[in-house]
């Protein structure tokens, strides 16, 4: 089984990652081990968290949906490296259910995620932008980190939380390209492609990359990184030259790639407030008919 969990590896190096490049590390780290020692010898066990909950009072309810772990659109393929996936096509089906209940005080995501793979990330952000609607605010609390492709759909709310050991960001993407060549030729193996289409083997591990399909895979990061900054600034209400600045240039930024621990985060305008889940629920019960907009823009005057 160790070539299969290589082959794992390399396929997870090709995609587009919106994930912090911490989380990236443990988990290619952790493919390595199983390619060492092969599989698990026992099923991954999750940690049996309720994807949806509802808190409810007699002054009304709030729907409460967890995502946790690595983003991922509907297979859960890091099981075998004991890492939670967070899965979008269930997360979509439960929010759409919640959205379409009148009866709620408030919705709010409940975020601890690296981020993950790009799949379904923009259409799980654009059908949270779709949803709100005066008097039931939309509320991402990261809880305890919301990173990368996380954030992404934590900026469709009406409002950023963090708690406050909580940490938000990396706005960013990358592609990792894991050239094996020289070890495979010590190892005395010689890989061969046999295809069609000029440009179908490139990028692969076997050979060094390419000027040219460096230059492509560029492209492609480029792509999905505009889409990333253009929901977080429409989310955020900033400039998208604000998304994109080097933190290290001067001037209004939202990190550049970097993570940032709560207050930091708020004074950036990356989140709107630090506050606990438990705190959140019961403002969001016992708040009154106030938007989540107008709520979050107060509260950021109030803190800056």
């Amino acid at each position: 089984m160790a070539h299969e969990i290589r082959r794992v590896l390399r396929a997870f190096a090709a995609q587009p990652w919106f994930m912090d490049p911490r989380k990236a590390e443990q988990i290619v780290a952790l493919l390595e081990l199983r390619a060492l020692t092969g599989p698990r010898a026992e099923p991954f066990r999750k940690n049996g968290a309720a994807l949806r909950q509802e808190v409810r009072t007699t002054k009304g309810t709030v729907a409460v949906l967890s995502l946790f772990g690595s983003i991922m659109p509907r297979a859960e393929a890091l099981e075998d490296v004991s890492q939670q996936a967070a899965l979008m096509v269930p997360f979509q089906n439960a929010f759409r259910e919640v959205a379409s209940d009148p009866s709620l005080s408030g919705i709010i995501l409940n975020i601890d995620s690296p981020g993950g793979r790009v799949d379904l990330v923009p259409e799980t952000a654009a059908m949270i932008r779709k949803s709100k609607r005066e008097g039931r605010p939309i509320v991402a609390v990261a809880n305890t980190l919301a990173a990368s492709a996380a954030y992404w759909i934590a900026s469709a709310a009406d409002e950023i939380v963090v708690t406050p050991s909580g940490e938000v960001g990396s706005i960013g993407v990358y592609v990792l390209h894991q050239d094996i060549s020289e070890a495979l030729t010590a190892a005395g193996v010689r890989m061969q492609f046999v295809g069609e289409g000029p440009r179908k083997t490139e990028g692969n591990p076997f050979e060094p990359l390419s000027d040219e399909a460096r230059a492509a895979l560029q492209v492609n990061v480029r792509y999905f990184y505009d889409l990333f900054v253009a929901d977080v600034a429409k989310g955020r209400k900033v400039a998208e030259s604000v998304v994109r600045a080097d933190p290290e240039k001067g001037g209004k930024h939202f990190g550049g790639g970097r993570i940032y621990p709560a207050k930091e985060a708020v004074r950036l305008g990356m989140a709107d407030r630090v506050a606990t889940l438990d705190e959140t629920i019961s403002r969001l019960i016992g708040g009154g008919p106030r938007s989540g907009a107008r709520v979050a823009a107060s509260e950021r005057r109030r803190v800056l």
